[in-house]
């Protein structure tokens, strides 16, 4: 009879398997009883919410209307005076030359200059743009990688707080046969110092918990402490690119990422400064008509007076002007091309080391999946069972019971990481690159 109760009692602490859901606290916060948040939910409100994003975006918008303007000619300038009053009556009909002037004069741009700036504007508010969607990339994928965190914490101590349980249930075992005589305070110290172990190891997770909580609020406020749904995503796009694809990574992979257009962008919009600094060598034109209205006078007719005139300046002298600005535009334009290279083999290495951090997890996930979460229980249960016939020691059983609650968090780590892995190589694709997928 002692030896099935002890068997039964211990097969029930064997029972925890992975991936229960029997939370005890982990869940309760500030905001229990309101609904659950997801993933998405949780991707969607940060965008929603970030000003970094509407900020990055508004800054964009400004240099779009801005390259409107720069492209447009100079405003035209009205000349309104008197010439030739004499000084020593005022008299606007003293002398036949006296005139009242009105003209209008017109600055056109330097050669193509106008075109150029409104070119280089457009391409600075679409590399604006282009860093927007970049940001929001990041932010998605941080959002994505801290709330698996959060949820692998709390999947964490679901499996702490049912282990636990089970502990509970050995040292109120132990303790009844400690009463009995039948085993020594020893054993009843051990189950206990196991349980203080697993204690130990859930107030430790509380803390990582609340840390994540307090990190996820950053960008979704007092929605960072609801329920959160535990569910691994459904990203079966991404998974089938990660399958498919060979190493090393080719460039073209991270063709279209926002990050990359946006150097490209500010590589073009610097050409164009290029550009401008070569138009500064031309002269800049500028025409000017005016009329002149006389007064009658004994001397004259008084025919009013009308005059054109086109002036030009002269850039002559370009040695420590001209020539410098375009030294330093072609300089600018050089930098902002290795930028782009530098950007482009920092991407498709990031893309790299991630898809081969995926691959690794992935493989761990299913060596974990088939083999070692089973292995480990079916050592559990042959302690078990040496336990219960008097051949093993309770420091195996309680070892065994250890073991299988390590793999069981192992497990869920690898599962996590699998996903926050993927969360890194879906933040260096281009879309085009991966098929739709939630």
């Amino acid at each position: 009879m002692f030896v099935n109760f002890r068997a039964l009692c211990l097969g029930a602490l064997l029972a925890a398997g992975y991936g229960s859901a029997a939370a005890r606290g982990a869940d309760q916060n500030p905001m229990s009883g309101t609904e659950t948040i997801d993933l998405a939910q949780a991707v969607a409100l940060a965008v929603q919410n970030d000003p970094g994003i509407a900020g990055s975006r508004r800054e964009a918008e400004a240099q779009s209307a801005a390259a409107i303007a720069d492209a447009q000619w100079a405003d035209p300038t009205v000349r309104i005076g008197v010439a030739n009053l004499p000084t020593d009556s005022l008299a606007f009909d003293q002398q036949p030359m006296t005139q009242k002037v009105i003209g209008i004069r017109q600055q056109l741009p330097r050669g193509d200059s106008a075109r150029l700036a409104g070119e280089r504007g457009a391409l600075r508010a679409e590399s604006g743009f282009a860093r927007s969607d970049d940001r929001e990339r990041q932010l998605v994928r941080d959002v994505s990688r801290t709330f698996m965190t959060l949820a692998e914490q709390l999947r964490t101590r679901d499996l702490l707080q049912q282990n636990r349980a089970r502990l509970e249930e050995l040292v109120s075992y132990n303790r009844t046969r400690l009463a009995e005589t039948q085993i020594q305070s020893q054993q009843l110290l051990q189950s206990q110092l196991a349980v203080a172990r697993v204690d130990d190891r859930i107030v430790a997770v509380d803390g990582d918990i609340h840390t994540t909580r307090s990190e996820l609020s950053r960008w979704l406020g007092a929605a960072a402490w609801r329920h959160i749904d535990r569910s691994l995503p459904h990203w079966t796009g991404l998974e089938q690119w990660l399958a498919s694809v060979s190493l090393p990574i080719q460039a073209d992979a991270i063709a279209g990422h926002p990050a990359l257009l946006a150097a490209e962008a500010e590589v073009s919009a610097r050409g164009a400064e290029v550009a401008l600094a070569r138009e500064a060598y031309k002269p800049q034109w500028s025409l000017e008509v005016s009329y002149g209205q006389r007064e009658l006078t004994p001397l004259s007719d008084g025919s009013d007076l009308a005059s054109a005139t086109v002036s030009f300046d002269l850039p002559l002298f370009t040695g420590k002007r001209q020539d410098k600005r375009l030294a330093s535009a072609q300089a600018r334009e050089g930098a902002g091309i290795l930028a782009r290279q530098n950007l482009q083999l920092a991407l498709v290495a990031g893309l790299s080391a991630a898809t081969t951090n995926a691959r690794s997890l992935a493989q761990r996930r299913q060596l974990y999946q088939h083999s070692l979460l089973d292995e480990a229980e079916a050592t559990a249960a042959a302690v078990l069972r040496g336990y219960a016939s008097d051949t093993t020691d309770l420091d195996a059983v309680i070892d065994a019971r250890l073991d299988v609650i390590e793999a069981q968090i192992n497990a869920v780590r690898l599962d996590y990481g699998y996903y926050r892995a993927l969360a890194q190589v879906r933040y260096f694709l281009a879309q085009t690159q991966v098929p739709a997928s939630k």
